[in-house]
């Protein structure tokens, strides 16, 4: 069952950043300059992280994913620009 996620990165290196960016737009929407929303099961967030975290430097790097409830996702509140991330999966007529 795909979830909401919220996945938040702080890296340091700027080529291993643009690497993860990259990586992270084929997931989900960027929804801040270091934070995307993405629908995702738990196996595809583990196949992100997993892929991930040859790039990342432990010691200087953060890469997180948070997964919403469906209430929550549905509840979440937006102040100035943007827009709520839709599940791919679901078309709106």
């Amino acid at each position: 069952m795909k979830r909401l996620w919220v996945i938040a990165y702080d890296i340091a290196d700027d080529r291993a950043r643009q690497r993860v960016d990259h990586h992270l737009q084929t997931w989900g929407e960027r929804v801040q300059y270091s934070v995307f929303e993405a629908f995702l099961t738990l196996p595809e967030a583990r196949r992100i992280l997993a892929s991930l975290q040859p790039l990342l430097d432990p010691s200087t790097d953060s890469l997180r994913l948070y997964p919403i409830c469906t209430w929550c996702a549905q509840t979440h509140l937006i102040v100035g620009l943007g827009r709520r991330s839709q599940d791919p999966s679901v078309i709106v007529l």
